[in-house]
């Protein structure tokens, strides 16, 4: 907590890939001080940097409701940042000077829809304010696509891959139903994963295209036609299903 950490991380990776989860999870085990903010919601410059703000008066164990806190440009912001940390030292009494901050940007692939100077001023944003704060940016496109074209810090990146077809099937089996045996769940998976994995390996569609078609695969159980470990049956009941949702594949996104 006490040593200053690198000034900003841009972490990239496909959609559901865990980077959000991963992050949280850390910064909640580790119990650093940090913001998080998804830059979807607060969409513009102004939004955002008193979002940040609001989130930071709330970062200490005796402050009360956070107030609206008008700003209206990155300088307004880094005055404000810099009086909100130090009061936060005053009432944590702390032995060192400026504790750790960690400020998350999700769904940063946004902030290059903002003003030119914020992208550049939050990766300095140590820097700027003198402050011991790391500023991690969450996205879904590489950093090539980020870079301004009059340069700024680099950051340091980390990549997160997607998930591989062993990971997929043992996050999918965790959902199975009560009523049915691990087992039965699990080669349904298997059958979901070998029709879609090719052409589909989002996780959050894989868990819609696994809840929407699992009724379908269980009918001949259902009626006492087959039990659970005819896979033949169950196959040739549920490919007809399967193959008619691979043609409407991502489209529940888009509609």
């Amino acid at each position: 907590r006490k040593q200053f950490s690198f000034p900003s991380i841009f972490i990239y990776g496909h959609t559901s890939s865990g980077k959000t989860y991963v992050m949280q999870t850390l910064l909640n085990t580790l119990q650093l001080p940090h913001v998080f903010v998804n830059c979807v919601e607060y969409f513009t410059s102004r939004l955002l940097l008193e979002e940040i703000l609001i989130q930071l008066q709330n970062c200490s164990p005796e402050a009360k409701q956070a107030s609206h806190v008008p700003c209206d440009s990155f300088n307004d912001f880094v005055r404000l940042f810099k009086q909100a940390v130090v009061s936060q030292d005053l009432q944590d009494q702390t032995l060192y000077v400026v504790s750790k901050l960690i400020l998350v940007l999700d769904r940063a692939e946004h902030l290059r829809e903002m003003e030119a100077n914020v992208l550049p001023a939050f990766l300095r944003l140590q820097e700027l304010t003198d402050r011991n704060v790391t500023v991690v940016l969450l996205s879904e496109i590489v950093w090539e696509l980020f870079r301004p074209n009059t340069g700024c810090f680099e950051p340091f990146t980390l990549y997160f891959p997607d998930y591989s077809i062993g990971h997929l099937q043992k996050i999918l089996c965790q959902n199975h139903p009560p009523e049915y045996s691990a087992d039965f769940y699990a080669a349904y998976i298997n059958i979901l994963l070998g029709v879609f994995y090719m052409v589909c390996r989002d996780l959050k569609e894989l868990q819609h295209l696994a809840a929407l078609n699992f009724s379908k695969y269980c009918e001949p159980v259902v009626r006492g036609e087959a039990n659970e470990r005819d896979t033949r049956k169950l196959w040739k009941n549920i490919e007809p299903h399967l193959k008619k949702a691979m043609q409407t594949v991502y489209l529940r996104e888009i509609s």
